[in-house]
Parts: C-alpha cells; sequence; structure tokens
C-alpha cells in the first residue's frame, strides 16, 4: 500500500470519528443538557416572579425580630443581694393570686453560689387547670424577679367530683426553679416599673377528646397521682394526700382506681398499680428532694 493511500485512510478514519462525536453531542448530549437548563430557568423566572411575596416576608421577619430584641432589652428584672425563702414563698404566693386558683407544694433544694452571684433551687409541685398554671409560669418568668426553670414536668389528670359526677381536668406539674441573687448593687433593683399582661391561649393540650368512664373517688379516698410522698421505711410510706391530709399506706393497700404494689425504702419509692377505664398503669411516687416551706 503506497504511502498516499495509508495517509487517505488515517485521515478518513479521523473524520468519521469527529462526525461520530460531533452527532452524538448535537444529538444526544445538548437537547439533555438544553432540557436540564430549561428547567432551571423556569424555575428562577418562578421566583423571581415571587420575589415581592419573598420581600415582604423578609420585611416581616426582621419587624418580628426588632421587637423581640427592644422586648427583650427593656425586660427589667430585681436581682436581690440574698434570696430569702420565705419572701420568695410570699413572691410566689402573689403570683397565685394573680393567676387564678393553682395549688402549690414549695421545698427548698439548696443555694448554688458563684461568688458574686448564685441562685438557689426550689422544688414546685402541685396541679392547676391548664389557664391557670400557663398565667402562673407566664408571670414566673415574665414578673419583676429572675427566675428561670429549670426542668417541668406536666401531667394530664381528670378529677372527678363525688358530689355532682362532674370531670375537671387538671394538670398535675413538678418544676425545678432557679431564684437568682447577686452582691453586684446596680442589679438589686431594676431601674423602672414594667407593666406586663400574660398572652392567652385558645386550646389546652391536656383537654382529652375521649374521657374515660371512672368512676369518683370515695370519701378520703387516696388519689395517688396528686399526693406527696414525706418519707419511706420498710413496709410503710408517709404521704400528703390531695386534701392535705397525713395517711400511711402499706403494700396491698386501696387507693383511687387501685392498690400499692412495692415500697422501696432505698429509692424513697412508691409503685402502684392504677385501672383506669380498663387500661393499666403503673404509677411511681418518689420522695422530693428538699425540706418543704408548705
Amino acid at each position: 500500500m503506497s504511502y498516499i493511500i495509508r495517509n487517505t485512510l488515517a485521515l478518513a478514519t479521523i473524520f468519521v470519528l469527529i462526525l461520530a462525536v460531533g452527532v452524538y453531542v448535537t444529538v444526544f448530549s445538548l437537547p439533555k443538557k438544553s432540557k436540564v437548563l430549561d428547567v432551571e430557568i423556569k424555575k428562577i423566572e418562578l421566583d423571581l416572579q415571587n420575589t415581592p411575596d419573598l420581600a415582604n416576608q423578609y420585611n416581616v421577619a426582621v419587624a418580628q425580630l426588632e421587637d423581640s430584641k427592644k422586648r427583650w432589652e427593656t425586660r427589667n428584672k430585681d436581682v436581690p443581694s440574698k434570696d430569702i425563702t420565705g419572701e420568695t414563698y410570699g413572691y410566689f404566693s402573689r403570683m397565685m393570686d394573680v393567676s387564678g386558683e393553682v395549688k402549690m407544694d414549695m421545698g427548698y433544694v439548696g443555694p448554688r453560689d458563684f461568688g458574686r452571684f448564685g441562685y438557689n433551687v426550689y422544688s414546685l409541685k402541685g396541679e392547676a387547670s391548664f389557664d391557670n398554671l400557663f398565667k402562673f409560669i407566664w408571670y414566673t418568668e415574665s414578673g419583676r424577679r429572675l427566675f428561670k426553670i429549670a426542668n417541668l414536668s406536666l401531667r394530664g389528670y381528670e378529677s372527678k367530683s363525688k358530689e355532682t359526677g362532674e370531670t375537671k381536668i387538671l394538670v398535675l406539674f413538678d418544676m425545678e426553679l432557679q431564684a437568682y441573687y447577686s452582691s453586684i448593687s446596680e442589679l438589686n433593683t431594676a431601674p423602672a416599673q414594667r407593666d406586663v399582661t400574660p398572652v392567652t391561649l385558645t386550646t389546652n393540650p391536656f383537654f382529652p377528646l375521649i374521657f374515660r368512664e371512672i368512676p369518683p373517688p370515695a370519701k378520703d379516698e387516696i388519689e395517688i397521682e396528686r399526693s406527696i410522698l414525706n418519707a419511706v421505711i420498710p413496709g410503710k410510706a408517709f404521704i400528703i394526700d390531695q386534701n392535705q391530709k397525713s395517711k400511711t399506706l402499706e403494700v396491698g393497700d386501696k387507693i383511687y382506681l387501685g392498690y400499692v404494689t412495692r415500697i422501696i425504702p432505698d429509692q424513697g419509692k412508691v409503685e402502684c398499680l392504677l385501672n383506669k377505664g380498663g387500661v393499666a398503669e403503673r404509677y411511681e411516687l418518689t420522695i422530693r428532694v428538699g425540706s418543704s416551706l408548705k
């Protein structure tokens, strides 16, 4: 084969390869990329059409942020040089008066001191309607004194009246609260009094869709979920029931909707088995940490 023929075949092969690549790019690759680009262009055009709405949403969010920052920065709080438990209990009593009916037992746990500031830890346990409890927590966080709720446990409870048979929905609460104090004199008194009005909620998340068909408690029957465990010794537990009466329980004793199954002195705990409308439920009552200020 001559030199001219070999070169001609080589050039023809290269031309065919270039033509094949061009056909693949033109017929297959570019249309696919074009479709993807068309989708992205339509999406960008749609976002551009929504720009006024996005701008309005942004402006509303900025205004809400500025309002929240302003309200936060103008919160006036008193941080006393010492936290006196009796005065703190009186403060909570006044908050209960403005919140509505709230039953509460307050226990002093102890101090946490960090030099120029610190806080006393309190244990608050009680019951209230959802609306009243919400107001009480709101006043606790928004009032003059600087408090912090470190832990909060809530439990819905259907309380049935023996006299009327009416069912009242209560919220049983157990919280750990920190009452701050400081030796910095500038923090002892806030610069100005600020009026506070609690917000309102339209729904009660603890209100059941279906009420349990349970009988009302008998006279002086212990409602263990509304009681406070004071002490435990082998074979006996000493409690304060829902009527603020001292009672003694032993294993097997009948209580409202159930009976006592175990008394565990080492753990300061009483275990009960309850029958709530055919649904068995185990309930544990434990000794609260701290001394009661009730």
